[in-house]
């Protein structure tokens, strides 16, 4: 079995490749950052998982046409990131965008402060996850609202054999907001924004 994964902003695939491993230990694992074109390398695999930025661009490929595997696994999704468009996010457009300016300074700083603010574990090294080209590409891609293409597929519920899980602890999103824009997505108590917590429950693939 071959499982695609597309990970959330700013986490490497170094850090990735270890929770994909354990939770499908005799899987062949294709792993990639969240940036655009990631989803499209994915369609030879037998199921993806999408977490956070990662799962917005399965969605929006899906949305596009995007011929994807048939089981899907998208933790953390949402339609639209930033609060002000929409009924997904917490975190406002112009801290997307505070954050992105402060990443051009200070990158290794901002990334831990995000990912403080977004309950994840300390950074495994003091180095970017990926590009930092990349990183501000998807920053960009945060601050959007989304098209009405993916806001219109999403109202249409998941694909079948597609799943989608949301935190209701979750620092970044509202949960109940994510499964108005995201037909079919269910809320985990107790859960925040973080992957392996997701995926040690028995519904995941």
């Amino acid at each position: 079995m071959k499982i695609g994964w597309i990970g959330g902003w700013g986490i490497s695939l170094e850090e990735l490749r270890p929770i994909a491993v354990a939770h499908a230990p005799e899987a062949q694992h294709l792993i990639y950052p969240p940036v655009l074109g990631a989803a499209e390398n994915l369609v030879t695999c037998d199921a993806v998982i999408g977490w956070s930025l990662g799962a917005h661009l399965l969605y929006e490929a899906a949305a596009r046409g995007v011929k994807l595997p048939a089981r899907a696994l998208l933790i953390a999704p949402f339609t639209s990131f930033c609060s002000e468009h929409g009924k997904c996010g917490k975190v406002s457009e112009s801290q997307v965008r505070w954050l992105r300016r402060w990443l051009e300074k200070e990158p290794l700083t901002a990334l831990a402060d995000f990912r403080r603010r977004a309950g994840l574990p300390l950074m495994p090294e003091a180095k970017l996850p990926y590009e930092l080209e990349h990183l501000l590409a998807g920053l960009d891609i945060l601050a959007e609202p989304a098209g009405i293409s993916l806001i219109t597929y999403a109202r249409q519920g998941l694909p079948s054999g597609w799943e989608a899980y949301v935190g209701s602890e979750d620092p970044l999103l509202n949960p109940e907001g994510v499964c108005q824009a995201v037909i079919g997505c269910q809320i985990i108590e107790g859960l925040g924004h973080h992957l392996p917590d997701f995926l040690n429950s028995p519904s995941s693939l």
